[in-house]
């Protein structure tokens, strides 16, 4: 039981991450074959992992016929950016002294490195790992919640808000994401959940424009 449980969450992870980075685009079909025969596991976990991001809507499944990756339009961004607004601006509301405390030296860390983060060199490798260091501070943010459902919901939405920066490689303004960032870490780190909250809630409103703009 264990090892079907370990293949079927290795097949969801890697299937969930091609579709993230969109290395499997919106709309492509699905070989579970060469997914089973890349993992070296049965098809058996590859096909409940599809049913499983089938449920998130990350893949559809035609019966009888294929699985694809589900498409994205403006309205689901627009949705999908409408929810993280009002579930990520509420975790960073409800930061306390005491999770800053517990937390800061993790929180410093994540300053310097946007501090110090590459945004001069305007290659596809730069940029996927500039992507790659937005999700972890958004993830290391919501983590400071005590509430581990609403960090798992708001997470998904992190992800699937990830999807259209892949699709829209080099279109993201990496100087203006670095400052928004670091206004954010410096208020939560000096104790200034209001000017925080309001941070987030404009880098939030930022970055869904800028999906929008490069649609």
């Amino acid at each position: 039981m264990s090892n079907k449980y370990d293949s079927k969450i290795l097949a969801l992870n890697y299937i969930k991450e091609q579709i993230i980075t969109c290395t499997m685009p919106p709309g492509s079909s699905i070989q579970m074959n060469e997914i089973a025969e890349h993992l070296n596991i049965s098809k058996t976990p590859v096909r409940e992992a599809l049913l499983e991001l089938q449920y998130d809507n990350y893949v559809t499944i035609i019966p009888r016929k294929s699985t694809i990756v589900t498409k994205i339009s403006l309205q689901d961004l627009k949705d999908i950016y409408d929810a993280r607004s009002l579930v990520e601006i509420n975790i960073i509301s409800n930061i306390g002294i005491s999770d800053v405390k517990r937390n800061r030296d993790k929180l410093l860390a994540l300053k310097n490195q946007w501090e110090t983060i590459d945004i001069v060199d305007q290659s596809r490798g730069t940029y996927i790992a500039f992507l790659q260091a937005d999700l972890q501070f958004h993830q290391t943010l919501i983590q400071l919640s005590k509430n581990p459902y609403l960090v798992r919901f708001c997470q998904e939405l992190i992800y699937k808000s990830q999807r259209f920066w892949y699709m829209a490689l080099f279109n993201n303004k990496m100087d203006v994401v670095q400052k928004e960032h670091l206004q954010i870490l410096d208020s939560i780190l000096d104790g200034d959940t209001v000017n925080a909250t309001a941070s987030c809630q404009k880098h939030i409103s930022i970055s869904k424009t800028l999906s929008i703009l490069s649609e």
